[in-house]
């Protein structure tokens, strides 16, 4: 029961680190997903083995090694000490604007919501999130225990009574009918390489949160069991939203947050519990994301210092505007997160576990 209980918690804050305000505002699933049509779910399949594939080998990589930090895991798959210092800062980089991207994407949901000014939003949330940061590790895994079931019943329930599956064969066989499956063949590379794009960037906020999280599960079947639930609910979840944009008549790239505009034409008790899901999604990524910039420094001082000053300055950057960073920086950091996935697929090839 105990082995259960502490796969369930590291599976919890893994989902919590990658479903985000671009996720599921549906903004991520549009631009690297159903903007490809039903070669998106290829893309889906791709990304969620290529997740659990991430999450398994990290794990082991850190567990055998007795890695307790990223800084640590990239230089024990990075031979270069100058590769290795390149890729630390750039990941550290882009953990940084992760975290703003975050931070922005819950002023601006509360904008576009309720009409509340981002300087007030923002405030309130820098100041939750710092305390939070003192808290460490285990108040980050207590809170994302809690939360996220929460959040994935929200996401499940609502894409499964509004747009059940049936709708989604019916469309697809829509689409055959009109078009050969030769024609539409570079639709399908493009999803499949858009999916291992995404979850190259995923990656880079992703693996420092896995290599913390190593000391909290020892035995092989914890690994594998993690690995594989959340492969698997990534795909589902994945699913779910994506079923939700390409079932919708609306144009979707037209919309900061997709699925609350596609939900606006149902009942106003899935709306709420839906903006409930994506403020939990912003809050929990968001902390991930923060979190895995400061297990890095171990003077306590320094730590309480850089934590003040990422929620600071996320206060003016929530102005820069959420879309036009999910669509821009993104992408560009997922060319990093491959070549880390790269190191780490050569280095678990080289070395013999035990």
């Amino acid at each position: 029961m105990e082995s259960i209980k502490k796969v369930v918690i590291v599976v919890c804050v893994i989902i919590g680190t990658l479903i985000g305000a671009g996720f599921a505002s549906g903004k991520e699933i549009y631009l690297f997903f159903s903007k490809y049509g039903i070669y998106g779910i290829i893309g889906a399949v791709v990304s969620s083995i290529l997740t659990a594939v991430i999450i398994l080998k990290v794990l082991k990589i850190s567990r055998n090694n007795n890695l307790t930090n990223n800084n640590k895991f990239v230089e024990k798959i990075t031979k270069n000490k100058e590769i290795a210092s390149i890729i630390k800062n750039i990941i550290n980089m882009f953990l940084f604007i992760s975290y703003w991207i975050m931070s922005t994407g819950l002023a601006t949901f509360f904008k576009q919501e309720m009409g509340i000014p981002i300087v007030i939003t923002s405030t309130l949330n820098s100041v939750v999130v710092y305390f939070i940061f003192m808290k460490s590790v285990k108040g980050i895994m207590n809170l994302n225990s809690i939360v996220v079931p929460i959040m994935i019943i929200i996401i499940l329930v609502i894409s499964m009574k509004n747009f059940p599956v049936s709708d989604f064969f019916t469309y697809t066989n829509d689409i055959y009918k009109k078009a050969p499956v030769a024609e539409t063949m570079p639709d399908a590379l493009k999803a499949t390489t858009k999916a291992i794009l995404y979850t190259s960037y995923n990656s880079i906020t992703l693996i420092p949160i896995i290599v913390t999280l190593s000391s909290s599960i020892n035995k092989k079947k914890e690994i594998r069991g993690v690995s594989l639930i959340t492969g698997i609910l990534v795909f589902i979840l994945i699913f779910s939203i994506y079923k939700m944009l390409i079932l919708s008549n609306l144009d979707i790239k037209l919309y900061e947050i997709p699925v609350l505009e596609i939900l606006s034409g149902f009942t106003m008790t899935e709306k709420i519990l839906y903006e409930i899901a994506i403020v939990a999604a912003i809050f929990t990524s968001e902390i991930s994301a923060g979190f895995g910039i400061l297990e890095n420094i171990r003077e306590k001082e320094k730590y309480k210092i850089v934590a003040l000053i990422m929620c600071v300055l996320g206060i003016p950057i929530s102005y820069i505007g959420f879309g036009r960073l999910v669509e821009v920086l993104y992408p560009v950091f997922g060319i990093i997160g491959l070549l880390q996935i790269i190191l780490i697929v050569a280095f678990r090839a080289k070395v013999n576990y035990k």
